[in-house]
């Protein structure tokens, strides 16, 4: 693990316990959100007639914790105790996501899921991991995103796909690895909108 990372944690641990051990005030927790900004213009292709309903995206428990995670091995999770999400990072997604995919035109219409509406296609998603990873080498934000298109009247899966996008971390800081995992999340957004687009429209 790197070093200075290490000397953080320690620090930050210690800072904790000695607050705690005389009484004195916890200290203040920062919270964090995914900076995911709203996607070009839409291009000079015509939209396509599809509609879809996007669910909503799923994550795993590890995720859901609410705490910015860090692996120092493949087998071992952490969490960051005063560094959390202000929004959850499936919402994040789920917004970049329907922004991405209106913005190419690959629906004329896209709508989050109510129970009522109905739409030529399902799109579902599923962020898999969005995380701090210390070993390998360096310091390095993880981010896997995977989605899946359903033909509503089959119930078939149409078309799937899978991004893992991973962004260096220069500075041994949690705003530092926030803007990494940013920076890898709207990749792999911007990788399976296009993926998908592409599948979807006529060739030519």
């Amino acid at each position: 693990m790197d070093l200075a990372l290490q000397r953080r944690r320690l620090g930050l641990a210690c800072v904790a316990v000695a607050c705690l051990a005389c009484g004195g005030v916890v200290p203040p927790t920062n919270y964090y959100v995914l900076d995911l900004p709203a996607p070009p213009p839409a291009p000079a292709a015509a939209p396509l007639e599809h509609t879809a309903i996007l669910m909503p995206i799923r994550v795993g428990g590890v995720i859901r914790q609410g705490r910015i995670i860090y692996r120092e091995s493949p087998v071992e999770v952490g969490y960051y105790e005063y560094h959390r999400w202000a929004e959850d990072p499936q919402e994040s997604v789920s917004r970049a996501l329907r922004e991405q995919v209106l913005a190419l035109g690959t629906f004329a219409r896209l709508d989050h899921f109510d129970g009522r509406t109905a739409a030529d296609y399902v799109l579902r998603g599923e962020l898999r991991r969005l995380e701090e990873v210390d070993h390998g080498g360096g310091v390095r934000a993880a981010v896997e995103i995977s989605l899946e298109l359903v033909e509503s009247t089959t119930a078939r899966v149409v078309w799937a796909g899978t991004a893992e996008k991973n962004e260096q971390v220069s500075a041994s800081e949690v705003r530092s690895v926030v803007a990494g995992l940013s920076a890898a999340a709207e990749q792999a957004i911007r990788q399976l909108s296009g993926e998908l687009d592409r599948h979807l429209r006529p060739p030519g």
